[in-house]
């Protein structure tokens, strides 16, 4: 019952001393190709690719069900979609919500505690520059 919170805590440990290291203020961004499932916004622009990548490697990690039939466009849409309404200030309800749906279209719908934990993921990754 309480496996993908475990997961995702295991997850967090895992991949944020790596983002951390990657994500230093000296770096500049290198431009990349933007998912096309995303329309490219100030918000979702400015978004380090190397955390959407890590998120992606996470998320498969700890949802595999949710993950399953989803290409690593699809997960960082879910990642720069959440995280830009995060940034943004929408209302946490909201955006949970927001978040729900995006992870339903896949085909498997997340549960509350899932959907929770997926919000709690992308809100460590895309705080902070």
């Amino acid at each position: 019952m309480h496996r993908p919170l475990s997961l995702l805590t295991a997850v967090l440990v895992a991949v944020l001393p790596a983002v951390a290291a990657c994500g230093s203020d000296t770096a500049e961004p290198t431009p990349t190709a933007t998912p096309t499932s995303v329309a490219a916004t100030p918000d979702t622009a400015q978004i380090d690719q190397v955390k959407a990548g890590s998120f992606v490697i996470g998320f498969r990690g700890a949802f595999p069900g949710l993950a399953a039939g989803r290409d690593d466009a699809a997960i960082t849409a879910i990642f720069t979609e959440t995280c830009a309404e995060i940034r943004a200030g929408d209302p946490e309800d909201e955006v949970l919500a927001a978040l729900s749906d995006r992870l339903a279209a896949g085909g498997a719908e997340a549960t509350d505690a899932e959907t929770q934990a997926v919000y709690q993921m992308v809100a460590v990754m895309c705080s902070g520059r």
